[in-house]
């Protein structure tokens, strides 16, 4: 596993946005509110427009832990709920990953830790 440290630093709108590259399987991401002001934060897969994580108004640093749904072959989950199929996964990401902050305050600082398999 490994992990990818984005630090926030909040431009005078309270702003901040991190676009990169990204191969792996996040199994946790790690919110660090530092002196953020109640923030809204989103990460997301850019590409194929998945959102991963969208918190609004973060007031604490806490650790979550984003997952998909199986989908059957149809390409919906429906059919699977209520049978042993049903479930959820860990995030892939093939594309760009993507972290927006906003509503933070201005230059304040935090950080976001994703935890992946590469």
């Amino acid at each position: 596993m490994s992990v990818k440290t984005v630090s926030i630093r909040t431009n005078p709108s309270g702003a901040y946005t991190w676009t990169r590259a990204f191969t792996g399987t996040i199994r946790a991401i790690e919110i660090q509110i530092g002196d953020l002001s109640t923030p809204d934060i989103a990460i997301t897969e850019e590409d194929y427009e998945d959102d991963i994580l969208v918190l609004t108004g973060v007031a604490a640093s806490a650790v979550h832990f984003p997952s998909r749904f199986l989908e059957a072959a149809d390409g919906t989950n429906t059919a699977l709920v209520g049978t042993a199929m049903k479930g959820a996964t860990a995030f892939p990401v093939l594309g760009t990953l993507q972290v927006a902050v906003t509503g933070a305050g201005d230059t304040k600082t935090g950080k976001i830790r994703i935890l992946y398999d590469a």
